[in-house]
């Protein structure tokens, strides 16, 4: 019971962190073209928009917005070649661990998506805390060092 209820408000936690930054989603949303060539910090405030719009559609139980936030996470753009490349050398070895988070990032993506499509609240709710544990890991992982590789 007690691990029921850990959960319980760490994802309450989680959600109403996203739900009071959510108003400040529009200002830091951008339209990135998917055919341009964009920086891996633009792809990564586009995720973090369409991540703040999910937490809005699992609020407000819209369960259209979840599904065109999830697809565009599923969609997001690759960061132009030569971002790629510094991240590939800075990742090195670790480059597995890294392509590990974003399929677990994007997979869980997939399966939000599925579940607005059915209007099913508990596992979009489910898959969101696993994709949000998802981007927490890879940034504690990997933030740190990139934000230097791509300086």
């Amino acid at each position: 019971m007690y691990k029921i209820q850990k959960k319980i408000i760490i994802t309450s936690v989680v959600i109403a962190f996203f739900v009071a930054v959510s108003a400040n989603a529009q200002h830091y949303q951008q339209d990135i073209d998917k055919n341009s060539i964009v920086t891996f910090k633009q792809v990564m405030q586009a995720l973090l928009s369409d991540t703040k719009m999910i937490t809005q559609g699992i609020i407000l139980e819209d369960f259209s917005l979840v599904e065109s936030a999830a697809q565009g996470i599923i969609n997001h753009p690759k960061p132009a070649m030569s971002q790629r490349k510094k991240l590939m050398k800075a990742l090195r070895s670790k480059v597995a661990t890294f392509k590990d988070f974003d399929k677990v990032v994007h997979g869980g993506a997939i399966k939000i998506k599925q579940a607005a499509k059915e209007k099913n609240m508990v596992v979009i709710v489910a898959e969101y805390q696993k994709l949000i544990l998802g981007c927490q890991s890879c940034h504690s992982t990997f933030k740190a060092s990139l934000t230097i590789a791509l300086q």
